[in-house]
Order: C-alpha cells, then structure tokens, then sequence
C-alpha cells in the first residue's frame, strides 16, 4: 500500500534566473540565503553579500543585504513586477526573510545565550533597511511563518530544543512556538515529544501543519483543535497543502531529499505515495532546494533558476 505508484509529473515555470537578476542589479557576489512565498502570493529572496569584516564571532559578522519581492501572476505563470530593498550592512547573520505587515521580518536561525543574556536573532526592519526592533525567537530555529495577523511562528531543530551555544534552559524546547509580532509567547506545543520540528506549512485558512521526529507524524492544530496523521515517509523537510486541505506534496526522507511525492489523505492516514517529477516545459528540472508553503511551491533549480508551480485539484 505505501509503495509508489507510477511517478507523475509536477509542472512549473520559470520565475527568474539569479545569475541576470545579479548581472542586472550589481549583486555579483551575492548568495541566496532564503526564499518565500508570502500569503499574498508575492515571492521575497533574501540575497547575501558576506563582508570581509568578522565579528567577535560568526553570528555577528556583518553582511550587506537585499531584499528581493518578485509580483507573480501565478495563474498566468508570469512575473509582474521585480522590486529591490537594499537592506544594508546589518551586523548578524541571517537565515530567513518574512514580510510582517508593511516591514521585514529577518531572522537567524542561530544565537547564543551569552553574559548579559541573550542573542536578540529578531529583527524588524522597514524596507530602506532602518531597524525598527529586535528580540530574541531562541537558538536553533528550523523555519519561520508569518501569519497575516502578524503572528510569527517558529520550529526548532534539536540543538534548539536541547540546547547549544550557552542556552542550558533552551527557548525552543517544546519544539514549535506561536509569538506576537513583538516576540511575547501566544502558544508553545505541549502535547507533542518534538525532538526536531522537520517541517511546518499553512493551509488556506492558515491552520498550522507540522511534522516532526521522531513520531514522524503531521499534525494540523488550529491551536485548540488537532488531528494527527501517519504517513509512509521518514525524514521529509518540506512539505505543502493543496486548497483541499487533503493532498500533500512532500519532499522525500531520508537519503531522498532529491524526490518529491504526492500524497492524499484517507482517514488518519496520507496514502497513495506517488513520486512527483518536477518539469519545466518538458523538461525534469534537477532541484537544489525548495520552498514549500500552502499550495505555492518554490524550487531552486542547480541552473540558478527560481521555478514556481502550484499544488491544485489535478493531483488529486
């Protein structure tokens, strides 16, 4: 029953080649060090310039930033506008780029519990780059989701839930955490024994869906309500969440971070493992990395091509 079945394709399209978006703007030098899609549909890369300065230590080495929002039409699979926000040299190193209302969430997935306290790894910045505040979210933070009422959501890994870099009661313990745009706790998961959140993804109505090690069960709580799922994967880090509500793109476990399935929920349990191909006007695209939130789905071709594609009712 959880064998795959004959692999279908998952068609996307190209959205925008780095090396000329880096030709075009003078970023040459420039790393992709995250990439997101917003609720509203927008795609937002957060670019890296290292500098040669270090800091007292790696955390806090300075890099020059920029902020990449790309308007997409996704149902025409076009892109309509690309903007830039220079950012500027910020002295800490950032792993992730949310848009929160009319600013920026930018966020380190690292921080150290120090002396004098802790590493505030949070930072809200307007779009010229101006830092507007800063707090802490906790050390080894996995991923990062901003709900539109600004609520920020944050999974752990497990140096992050046991504890590293000076943390001896780590804030990440629980594994997943819902906080108030300003860093003040709304929810923490008590119920589950996350030793390492894999994975979270939002549906349409913005319930949360996470999974975690080592159940290797996904769970979609409402924060009062929740149901818990199987399913014939062990180790997936991404995954998205059709409209439905009950077909999954997962990206594949252990040993096959490669591949991607489809999935449908039956019951309590996500069956009909069935590998997804990803291609571009016919083309098997050779991913390096993905983004997957909802239905939107980001990949990172190893030809430095951005693709798109969304997870609808053909799937199903």
């Amino acid at each position: 029953m959880n064998k795959p079945t004959k692999a279908k394709n998952l068609p996307l399209f190209s959205i925008i080649d780095l090396d000329q978006l880096r030709r075009e703007n003078h970023l040459e030098g420039t790393e992709v060090t995250d990439f997101f899609t917003a609720r509203d549909g927008k795609v937002y890369l957060l670019m890296e310039q290292p500098s040669e300065t270090q800091g007292k230590d790696w955390l806090s080495t300075p890099s020059t930033y920029t902020a990449v929002e790309i308007q997409l039409d996704w149902a025409e699979q076009r892109v309509l506008e690309t903007t830039l926000f220079p950012l500027g040299l910020l002295k800490f190193q950032f792993h992730y780029l949310r848009p929160a209302g009319d600013h920026f969430l930018l966020l380190g997935a690292r921080c150290a519990y120090r002396e004098n306290g802790p590493d505030q790894n949070a930072w809200i910045v307007s779009r010229d780059g101006a830092v507007l505040s800063r707090f802490c979210l906790g050390d080894g933070i996995q991923d990062c989701v901003v709900k539109k009422d600004g609520t920020i959501i944050t999974s752990y890994f497990d140096e992050g839930v046991f504890g590293n870099y000076g943390w001896d009661e780590p804030l990440g313990a629980c594994g997943l955490i819902a906080w108030t745009s300003e860093g003040t706790p709304l929810w923490k998961n008590e119920k589950y024994s996350i030793y390492d959140c894999y994975a979270i993804s939002l549906d349409e109505e913005e319930n949360l869906w996470f999974y975690y090690y080592d159940e290797f069960q996904l769970v979609r709580t409402t924060f009062k309500e929740d149901l818990v799922f199987e399913l014939p994967i062990e180790g997936s880090g991404a995954f998205s969440v059709a409209p439905s509500g009950d077909t999954f793109l997962f990206q594949g476990g252990y040993q096959e971070h490669n591949k991607f399935y489809f999935l449908t929920a039956h019951g309590d349990r996500l069956e009909q493992k069935r590998e997804a191909i990803p291609t571009c006007d016919g083309n098997k695209v050779a991913v390096e990395q993905c983004s997957l939130l909802r239905s939107q789905m980001l990949f990172l071709g190893k030809n430095g091509v951005l693709y798109g594609g969304v997870l609808g009712k053909s799937e199903e």
